[in-house]
């Protein structure tokens, strides 16, 4: 039996066709074809254990067009960049810190981070679908051992809010890799809102936005062949200054971006050819302190 979407599910979770046997859905190809990559790239026991065949043959595909090495760096950019980011924005006290990772695909970056930080709680949110798929890979595969601060919930956020899966929960950190260029400007705005609400006081949301300068020349083919599979960017914009905008009309302060060509370099990572998005890290401001309350007057006579 097919299970029907819900009908204001996100574009990434609505079925479609599948030509390379990769998922239902474009949120599951782009995973598969995302994990093949690592896993042909950079094979570990977690890229190896959180890939399967369809997707390293479909990377393989990928990995033969002109340039495309070069292209795919941006992906390695991105996980480690944002990990950084997420490294850099933890709390100096390092005590009931929870970070929540969204769409989180077939990513390897919450057991890395759940291992470099066993005091942090990890909560992983994904489509049903890919969510099922992760903890199937990690449970069956005999090489790793799962931390015991990582957790994994289903949903999808086009349907239900943060605050809804977290059940009011406020956490330190919201990663958010590959969740934007989904949806148009204005829902963006909105999710990170919404995201915002889910946050402690202070807390950080750490994301990449869409550059709309994008592929050109070179990536172009490997570009396209990607987005047919994995789905189109509707989130565009054009400079740093609509993208601090964008932050800043959702609601966050201390608002700092980042090349994924910066990024690389500081962590010593080979050098994109294209840059794709900006590395973004915002926090939602402070809780401010009460204001102090005055004294009543006495009004009442002298005797």
């Amino acid at each position: 039996m097919t299970e029907t979407p819900h009908p204001s599910a996100s574009p990434t979770a609505q079925p479609s066709p599948d030509a390379l046997g990769l998922g239902r859905t474009s949120g599951q190809r782009g995973a598969e074809i995302i994990a093949g990559f690592r896993a042909e790239k950079y094979p570990s026991p977690e890229t190896l254990a959180l890939s399967r065949w369809a997707g390293r043959i479909a990377a393989r595909i990928f990995m033969r067009l002109p340039q495309s090495d070069k292209a795919m760096n941006y992906l390695v950019a991105r996980l480690y960049g944002l990990t950084e980011l997420a490294r850099r924005a933890l709390p100096d006290h390092r005590e009931n810190i929870t970070i929540v990772e969204l769409a989180c695909g077939l990513s390897p970056r919450g057991l890395y981070m759940a291992r470099e930080f066993p005091n942090v709680q990890i909560i992983e949110i994904d489509l049903p679908d890919v969510v099922r798929d992760k903890q199937q890979r990690l449970q069956q595969a005999r090489s790793l051992t799962l931390p015991p601060n990582i957790r994994w919930m289903a949903a999808d956020l086009g349907v239900q809010s943060l605050d809804e899966i977290l059940e009011k929960q406020q956490v330190d950190i919201v990663v958010a890799e590959g969740l934007t260029p989904y949806f148009s400007n204005a829902e963006v705005i909105r999710m990170l809102q919404r995201i915002k609400n889910s946050l402690k006081p202070g807390g950080s949301l750490v994301c990449d936005l869409p550059w709309d300068e994008g592929p050109g020349g070179e990536g172009q083919q490997v570009a396209g062949l990607f987005s047919r599979q994995a789905g189109l960017y509707k989130c565009k914009l054009k400079n740093e200054a609509e993208a601090r905008q964008l932050l800043a009309d959702a609601g966050y302060e201390f608002i700092e971006l980042h090349r994924p060509a910066q990024m690389a370099e500081t962590l010593k990572l080979a050098q994109p050819l294209i840059e794709y998005s900006f590395f973004a890290s915002a926090r939602k401001a402070p809780q401010q302190a009460a204001a102090p309350v005055e004294a009543p007057t006495d009004t009442t006579p002298p005797a």
